[in-house]
């Protein structure tokens, strides 16, 4: 596991991991990600990936898995559950506002139940070309029955399909009140795949 946390963020993670005595191990992963997740293989990156339900349902499913997040107490529920497998899951604590996603690393990211609009971008150039970005978060519409209520982890209605639809190829999209390990929330969720640049893209100088 390594360390590149510098948020006070990480403090309110840490404090409500460290309370829990169980891993992701327990939890259902994402109905969404359970849903395409035969369209996965090789290596993925699970963002903002807390105690690990969805990294160690990859990691089952012999997937190489890289769990990215801010808190330590997370990631070691998430570590230790996979040991007890025998499963491995590469973990790295860090603060996703300051920590450069690799280029051209990944052949899917998973961003589940998160919303960092900065890096919106850095997603689309972590998974490689043809590779597969799986992301569910929470809509405008969810402050109106739950949690969360700040604008800055809500979506607008089409903000996401917009925000990847220049770099890739939309394959499955929904938004609205849906159902999610057996309980309604507002969300967005969409699997995309990223297009082969075109020449115009490629293409840098003057």
């Amino acid at each position: 596991m390594t360390d590149g946390s510098r948020t006070p963020d990480r403090v309110h993670w840490e404090e409500r991991y460290a309370a829990r005595s169980t891993a992701g191990a327990n939890e259902a992963p994402s109905d969404f990600l359970q849903a395409h997740a035969a369209l996965l293989h090789g290596r993925v990156l699970d963002v903002a990936a807390g105690a690990g339900r969805n990294s160690l349902f990859l990691a089952r499913r012999g997937l190489v898995v890289e769990a990215i997040d801010i808190s330590f107490a997370g990631l070691h529920l998430a570590c230790a559950a996979a040991k007890a497998e025998g499963l491995s899951v590469l973990a790295v604590q860090a603060d996703l506002e300051a920590f450069p996603l690799p280029a051209d690393r990944y052949d899917a990211v998973i961003n589940i139940r998160y919303l960092q609009r900065s890096l919106f971008q850095p997603i689309q150039c972590a998974v490689k070309t043809g590779g597969l970005i799986v992301f569910e978060t929470f809509l405008i519409d969810q402050r109106d029955i739950g949690h969360p209520r700040h604008p800055d982890f809500l979506l607008q209605r089409g903000e996401l399909r917009s925000a990847f639809a220049s770099a890739c190829e939309i394959l499955t999209y929904e938004e609205g009140l849906l159902q999610s390990g057996g309980h309604p929330a507002y969300l967005a969720r969409m699997l995309a795949r990223r297009r082969v640049p075109t020449r115009a893209q490629q293409h840098t100088g003057p």
